[in-house]
This record gives C-alpha cells, sequence and structure tokens, in this order.
C-alpha cells in the first residue's frame, strides 16, 4: 500500500504551509463551512485548517498509516479509511474535496465521480485538482532531491513516462532502506470536464488557484456544482 512508508515522513518531506492556505482559501472562496466529506486527506494539514475554519469535515484516505499521522496531531478530526475508487455513504454531504492531486493515483476517474455524485446533497459543490499536461514534460528529464530528514538520509526520483509520472521514495535508516514507489496518471483536462458535465455537474475552471480556465501551469482546479 503506497504511503505505507511514506506517512511517518510525509509532512518534513512534503510540507507546505503556504500552498495549504491557499487550498483553505480557494475552499472558503466557493463553499461556506458545511457538511463536508474529503478524500484522500493524507496526514490532515489541509482537513485542520478547514475544521478551524468551521467545516463539520469527515477526513478519508485508503492509507491507515496516514490516517493514524492525521489522528496523532489532532485527535478531535473524525477519520474512516476509505477507498475513493469506488464508495458508498450512509449520510450524504454539502460538499466533498480532494486536493493534492490525488485524483491521478487512479488509472480512471469514472467511478470516484459517480461515488461523489452520490454522496452530495442536491447543488452540493465538488472540488478537486489534478495535474495539468504540462507535468509529463516538465518531468520528462528525471528530477532527483536527496536530503536529510530526522537525520536520515533519503533519495526521492520523479520521471514521466507517456501519460504517467512514476515518483520513487528510498530512506536509509539502519542497515536498511525503505523504499515506496508512486504512479499517478496524467488525464486530458477537457474529457474529465465533459464527463462531469454529463454526470450533472455545472463547472468551473481554474489553473493553479487562481488563474481562469485552462492555462499552462502545474494543476487545474475544478469546483463542480451538482445541479441534477
Amino acid at each position: 500500500m503506497i504511503y505505507d512508508q511514506l506517512a511517518r515522513y510525509y509532512d518534513a518531506l512534503v510540507g507546505d504551509d503556504e500552498a495549504c492556505r491557499m487550498w483553505e482559501e480557494f475552499v472558503k472562496k466557493h463553499v461556506k463551512p458545511c457538511k463536508m466529506l474529503e478524500l484522500a486527506c493524507g496526514s490532515g494539514e489541509i482537513t485542520n485548517a478547514l475544521y478551524q475554519d468551521g467545516y463539520d469535515i469527515l477526513a478519508t484516505d485508503i492509507s491507515e498509516a496516514m490516517i493514524n499521522e492525521l489522528n496523532k496531531k489532532y485527535p478531535y478530526i473524525k477519520t474512516q479509511i476509505l477507498d475513493m475508487n469506488n464508495f458508498k455513504m450512509d449520510e450524504k454531504y454539502d460538499s466533498v474535496i480532494c486536493f493534492c492531486d490525488s485524483i491521478n493515483y487512479l488509472m480512471d476517474y469514472h467511478q470516484m465521480v459517480d461515488s461523489v455524485y452520490d454522496v452530495l446533497n442536491d447543488h452540493g459543490i465538488f472540488m478537486f485538482d489534478m495535474h495539468t499536461l504540462d507535468r509529463i514534460k516538465e518531468f520528462e528529464d528525471e528530477y532527483i532531491e536527496e536530503g536529510y530528514l530526522d537525520d536520515i538520509p533519503y533519495q526521492w526520483t520523479i520521471t514521466s513516462y507517456f501519460n504517467q509520472i512514476h515518483q520513487h521514495f528510498a530512506f536509509y535508516c539502519d542497515n536498511s532502506v525503505l523504499q515506496e514507489q508512486h504512479v499517478q496518471y496524467v488525464f486530458d483536462s477537457n474529457e474529465v470536464i465533459d464527463y462531469l458535465k454529463q454526470k450533472g455537474f455545472k463547472v468551473k475552471v481554474y489553473t493553479d488557484f487562481v488563474l481562469d480556465g485552462i492555462q499552462n501551469g502545474e494543476k487545474i482546479f475544478i469546483v463542480g456544482e451538482k445541479i441534477c
């Protein structure tokens, strides 16, 4: 399972207070405090920011290790282990969020969209982000990052292959190597938008948080309102 080894190092490796604030402000711009479901919550930095803003949020993730890390930091937040690819819930929600390009971990997004549609109240809001096609070009030449986390040497490499982004993490501790391999799938943004509309969402699109429409950048942000 991905993030089993990475969970304990996640915040130190990719934590970004400024980016967390931008995701928080993006949500606040599009939906007021409400009953919210978060998919792929990770270690809960965005979750906690929204909780402090008054959102009644249930944080979910497929990785038990990541949920455990969130629970250690924020024991007051409701959590549940959940596979975002295909799920059902007993309750309905006013909003569903899925950030940090988590949708790109799915080979196919259609079942996820269907599941989200089913758990949203009428006029509920679905917000998520995903890689742009520019990311494929960015990682045609392998990216390599090396350093130390709590005195533990690590190496993080990223490379692209057709429509995939491959990330490899290695942590060198006590004469052993902890490794994880992540694969993300980059989708055509227009195809994703078309499916959301076919499903019954009214869609707004942004690039890199604030730019209107699909432009050159790292992430596409989609806000879908369930209208039928």
